[in-house]
């Protein structure tokens, strides 16, 4: 007489269902980090159009770049209109309103695509033209509140932590920063 078994089906289903589990639980968590880095990684590209959209400008207004008018940007301090308003090709603006509503238009603008953006220009280099001192490098760093994410190799340039900013829990600020000749 041979021994019937019983059971071992059920405990083969139960092995299996426990496998599948865990490895539905290994790919949940690789869909997260996908997230989390999908959203650093928009978030840098936000910032590095931002950088490029005030550089733009300062080439297109080469008299006030020159003279060191966009060195006078800095984060969240022009919240206010200027004056005059200079959107549209019929304003007639001066190169320096020009260069104050592009300084508005461009921190609004970092504010409304980044969270908790800003923006700031400053002069790097300065040379001197024709006896008149005048900037030739600036240094554009945009800023944002944003997850932790990967950081550059050499943690010097590009996407990094902002220095003198701590972290806001899982929120660490971001910066993006270039420098451009006009």
């Amino acid at each position: 007489m041979t021994a019937r078994q019983t059971g071992f089906t059920l405990l083969e289903a139960l092995v299996a269902l426990v496998v599948i589990s865990i490895g539905l639980l290994g790919l949940l968590g690789l869909q997260t980090v996908a997230l989390v880095n999908t959203q650093v990684s928009q978030s840098q590209t936000a910032a590095n159009i931002a950088a490029d959209d005030i550089a733009g400008r300062m080439r297109a207004n080469p008299s006030t770049a020159a003279a060191a008018v966009y060195a006078s940007i800095r984060a969240n301090t022009s919240s206010t209109l200027p004056s005059i308003s200079c959107a549209g090709p019929e304003a007639a603006c001066t190169a320096a309103q020009m260069a104050r509503f592009d300084a508005w238009e461009w921190q609004q603008n970092v504010s409304a695509r980044l969270p908790d953006g800003a923006g700031s220009v400053d002069c790097r280099e300065t040379g001197t033209v024709d006896g008149t001192t005048r900037c030739r490098v600036y240094a554009i760093t945009v800023s944002w509140a944003g997850r932790s994410g990967p950081e550059n190799a050499d943690g010097a340039t590009g996407q990094t932590n902002c220095p003198d900013s701590p972290s806001e829990g899982s929120r660490t600020r971001r910066c993006f920063r270039i420098e451009v000749q006009p």
